[in-house]
């Protein structure tokens, strides 16, 4: 009987090393879990925090150029990793013997950036019907839209003759950014204010979705042979790549 009791104690501790075990590997992957949770609201919540605070200061330089008849250039500092866009991703309009050359390019050339960028911005864009007032940096690249909206570099500056497009992401996790684009209808008022305090009026002539395939040749300069501003945002509830495009005109 002696001998039974010690194997049942054995027993009951190894029984006991095996729950304590399970007990940590289950809680580890509960924590791992968590953190794993919190990464993109915390990364959204930094994201929202620079692009809220850029937004003050540069509303705060236009008005003082405005006075000074001045175009002070506007420019931040955002890092080049840690405050990622869930789901961003570059998309290539190209054949698929391309796309790995080009998609091993473009990696290649965002490791060589800094890890520190600088963003300058051209103005803030307003739609006051979604309650959007938002910077929009010179360039469209990953990092900057993650702070903002980007000028579409092979088209023209708001303002000028030929179209001028302004990209953003529509970030469906915390409904910011072009989220709510889906909201803007014809004839709604959009506005661009420039460096040095100009407004450019605008309302919206047409709002349509565009194919990849179409896409381009919607987004260049030569898109219109007058002043035109065109908005875009992503439509993946149509495929992927599609765009919604808000096309404003001078009001």
């Amino acid at each position: 009987m002696e001998y039974t009791n010690i194997d049942n104690k054995n027993g009951k501790k190894k029984r006991n090393k095996v729950t304590v075990i399970l007990l940590i590997v289950a809680g580890l992957f509960f924590v791992t879990g968590v953190i794993f949770l919190l990464i993109d609201p915390i990364r959204s919540w930094r994201r929202m925090q620079v692009t809220e605070d850029a937004l003050t200061s540069i509303e705060s330089l236009i008005s003082e150029n405005s006075v000074n008849h001045e175009t002070t250039p506007m420019t931040i500092v955002v890092p080049r990793d840690g405050n990622e866009v869930a789901g961003e991703s570059y998309d290539y309009f190209v054949d698929d013997e391309e796309l790995t050359e080009l998609e091993e390019e473009v990696e290649k050339n965002d490791a060589k950036l800094p890890k520190n960028i600088e963003l300058t911005c051209i103005g803030v864009l307003k739609i006051d019907k979604i309650d959007l007032s938002l910077p929009c940096w010179s360039v469209a690249t990953r990092v900057a839209l993650r702070y903002g909206l980007g000028h579409y570099e092979y088209s023209v500056m708001p303002g000028e003759e030929g179209n001028s497009t302004i990209l953003g992401h529509r970030n469906r996790h915390t409904s910011t950014m072009f989220y709510r684009l889906s909201e803007v209808r014809k004839g709604d008022k959009v506005s661009f204010v420039k460096q040095d305090g100009t407004k450019l009026d605008y309302k919206v002539k047409e709002v349509k979705f565009c194919s990849p395939k179409k896409l381009v040749n919607n987004i260049v300069s030569g898109a219109s042979d007058s002043e035109q501003l065109t908005l875009v945002s992503c439509a993946t509830e149509l495929g992927k790549g599609f765009r919604r495009l808000v096309i404003c005109v001078p009001a």
